[in-house]
């Protein structure tokens, strides 16, 4: 018995999209190939010739990278990356990545806290609009861990 992937390699690359299926793969695999905030700041936008381009989203992200290049192209060479190139753009992945998180759960003092405001409130419309950006506000920050 053969492994699948001995048999389609060769068949890949003869019709030339070898590397469209080694990018497509790396970008779904993407959130799970690099801890955050690395995997937020940069996604992989083109593989040819075994040079992966890299969207930054910051130029202060391009310095930061560049620290870790070689440490970036060893978790990358099974997707056969010998090489990565790093341009500011935009940076798809990084809602993907955030909406796939679940929401955090909120303790008991944090409800409390988001009721008192709403009682601040007075109007029960208006309450219900705090209440409910204080919640995302409140699981937004947890979930950055900020």
């Amino acid at each position: 018995m053969k492994k699948a992937g001995s048999l389609l390699d060769p068949v890949l690359r003869q019709l030339g999209i070898e590397a469209g299926v080694r990018l497509a793969r790396m970008k779904s695999e993407w959130p799970t190939l690099f801890d955050r905030p690395l995997s937020l700041h940069m996604s992989p936008g083109g593989l040819s010739e075994g040079e992966l381009l890299l969207f930054v989203d910051s130029p202060l992200w391009i310095q930061q990278l560049n620290y870790y290049k070689q440490e970036i192209i060893a978790k990358l060479t099974r997707y056969g990356v010998k090489d990565v190139r790093f341009r500011l753009g935009r940076v798809g992945l990084r809602q993907v990545a955030e909406e796939s998180r679940p929401l955090p759960p909120l303790s008991d003092e944090e409800m409390d806290f988001i009721d008192s405001l709403a009682d601040v409130a007075g109007d029960h419309e208006l309450g219900r609009a705090v209440r409910a950006a204080a919640e995302r506000s409140l699981r937004a920050k947890k979930r950055s861990g900020l």
